[in-house]
């Protein structure tokens, strides 16, 4: 034995019924083993082991369970802490329910582990529970402990973006009871929101507001309940749940209980529950207003620091919501929230985007941001572009803008507003670079999109040598520069299939080969000459572009290279990006 796989292999095939394994042993890992492991594959390890221990009477594994953790929490660099800490617990609560014979605590256990892993359903452990509760002789139905919250939820997303709300809301409401039930008050408050979107889908706006009612009403009771606290970890409090993506292995998710039954909440986590109610509130206002300025809020307030919503489902499920209840001249793009085009905002450094583009999308940002009620970030938009002004046009005009903003700075961001102050009036050198370091520090505590700090120094200007190229839906986006608001259909074709390559070339890190004019034509159903205008007009299209809003351009060849074939450039092109659900009538 060697790696956390080979082990959990081993139990898998005990859970089946196959070769039988001494479980203290497999589960008794060296730190060796668990320097590589991915924190989500221990925990899978340490609970199959448990489950496997206890199964016909065993003794439980516990001691050397929480042994194993404490080994990787001590020696990996891949520990996350956010989720050993609810495995221990869930190890103690699996206990319990033993020891007690109670089906009840050991569904829990089964829904508490299936959090955040979209493959559990199809794992070894939803029969391994099964099992253990024949041999505990407690009778379960076929479905116990594989329709848990986690997937209940899913299977109503995946409902949901096919359009089917009649299907989805069953799902999202039986799901919906069992986190509350567990107490995952984060997770409830979300779901409620899901059934608002789910109602608002089937044109139903009179239920949605019920449900919007119900969420107010239970949120209200929760914090009623667990009157928040003004301390986290700093004093010696932490949250009750986290807010941020982690991935670990087969793992992924963004709100998360931080613990089994949580007691009290601190003022953030308030803050979390409220955040869907208002998302809720939006959505139902430009429901019945058709206010795409409520739309795109209900969007910002829902999705904002979740960076993986791209590749969720919401996207799509919003885009639905759009072509309902909005005006065609007023439907945006789903995936373009607020938190996307301030990622784009700070991309446009690298091309110098000239100072009338980037006040103008600081401005929009702010305002937009403003009305959704994420004041702080709102106000961190005009820092990171007072800053990004300063390094690119000079400090005197960044100050004369960012000047007009202090009495919205002033009593949401002290300390930030003063190292950017402190920043803005240092000489060149070591003192600049240790207050910009600091601000990066406070900025990181808002889930705000990645400062491209690396390029922020005294003597060099950045060059567009890692270009992201991205399609959101028909819109087209180079280092955050709109190319193409209505992008022509032959490009975006040629986008997608050269795009593909690139992709897959380079997770398998190697070099993308040209694609010949013959094989790119059938490949997208175009001529050679017709790829050949359709390159050459979007080569104008960027420099064009590119000129207007910005004080560098790009080469030629730098996104689509042409000779001898065609294919994204590998040395230029630093992420490519295709968001293609939000085009109506688009692919699921």
């Amino acid at each position: 034995m060697s790696s956390v796989a080979e082990r959990h292999r081993m139990l898998e095939e005990h859970a089946a019924g196959g070769r039988r394994a001494v479980v203290s042993e497999v589960v008794d890992v060296p730190a060796s083993d668990l320097r590589q492991a991915e924190e989500h594959d221990v925990a899978l390890l340490l609970v199959l082991g448990e489950l496997c221990a206890r199964a016909e009477g065993g003794e439980s594994a516990a001691p050397t369970l929480l042994a194993t953790a404490a080994r990787y929490v001590d020696t990996s660099f891949l520990h996350t802490g956010r989720i050993l800490p609810r495995t221990e617990e869930l190890i103690g609560l699996l206990d319990r329910a033993v020891r007690e014979r109670s089906l009840d605590l050991l569904v829990e256990v089964a829904d508490h582990f299936s959090q955040g892993w979209a493959g559990y359903a199809d794992s070894v452990f939803p029969a391994a529970f099964a099992r253990l509760a024949a041999a505990a002789g407690l009778a379960a139905e076929p479905d116990a402990f594989a329709r848990v919250s986690f997937t209940l939820w899913r299977e109503g997303l995946a409902a949901a973006a096919g359009d089917d709300p009649e299907r989805a809301v069953p799902l999202f409401r039986s799901s919906l009871e069992r986190y509350r039930k567990y107490r995952y008050y984060a997770d409830a408050s979300w779901l409620h929101t899901d059934l608002v979107v789910a109602h608002l889908l089937a044109g139903r706006r009179e239920e949605a507001a019920a449900e919007l009612e119900a969420q107010r009403s239970y949120v209200e009771k929760v914090l009623a309940e667990h009157a928040p606290t003004a301390s986290g970890p700093g004093e010696g409090r932490p949250f009750a749940f986290h807010l941020g993506d982690v991935r670990s292995g087969r793992y992924s998710t963004f709100v998360e209980s931080a613990a089994l039954r949580p007691t009290e909440l601190t003022e953030r986590d308030r803050a979390l529950l409220l955040r869907y109610v208002r998302a809720s509130e939006s959505l139902l206002s430009a429901a019945r207003y058709g206010a795409r300025r409520d739309f795109d809020a209900a969007l910002d307030v829902f999705a904002f620091g979740w960076a993986a919503y791209r590749q969720s489902p919401y996207p799509r499920i919003f885009r639905q919501l759009g072509d309902r209840y909005l005006e065609p001249a007023e439907r945006g793009s789903a995936h373009l929230t607020a938190y996307e085009n301030w990622h784009r905002m700070l991309r446009g450094y690298r091309v110098r985007v000239k100072p009338g583009a980037l006040v103008a999308t600081a401005a929009t940002l702010h305002d937009r941001l403003s009305h959704a009620g994420l004041h702080a970030c709102a106000a961190l938009v005009l820092l990171d572009t007072a800053v990004l002004h300063a390094r690119l046009h000079g400090r005197r005009t960044a100050v004369e803008w960012v000047a007009r903003y202090l009495r919205d700075l002033r009593p949401v961001l002290p300390e930030a507003l003063g190292v950017v102050s402190d920043y803005l009036q240092a000489p060149r050198g070591t003192e600049r670079g240790q207050l910009l370091s600091r601000y990066i520090g406070l900025r990181a505590a808002h889930l705000a999109p990645e400062f491209l700090s690396l390029d922020l120094d005294d003597e060099h200007l950045p060059d567009p040598n890692r270009l992201e190229v991205a399609l959101y839906g028909p819109l087209l986006s180079i280092e955050g520069v709109t190319v193409h608001e209505r992008t022509p259909q032959p490009l975006v074709d040629v986008l997608r299939v050269l795009g593909q390559d690139w992709e897959r070339h380079r997770a398998a890190g190697t070099e993308p080969p040209y694609l010949s004019a013959g094989e790119l034509a059938e490949r997208t159903g175009r001529t050679a000459a017709a790829l050949a205008q359709t390159v050459r007009r979007f080569r104008m299209a960027c420099q064009e572009r590119l000129g207007e809003v910005a004080d560098l351009g790009i080469g030629q060849d730098a996104v689509i290279q042409g000779r001898p074939g065609y294919r994204l450039n590998p040395r230029s092109v630093h992420r490519f990006t295709h968001c293609p659900t939000d085009a109506p009538g688009g692919p699921a």
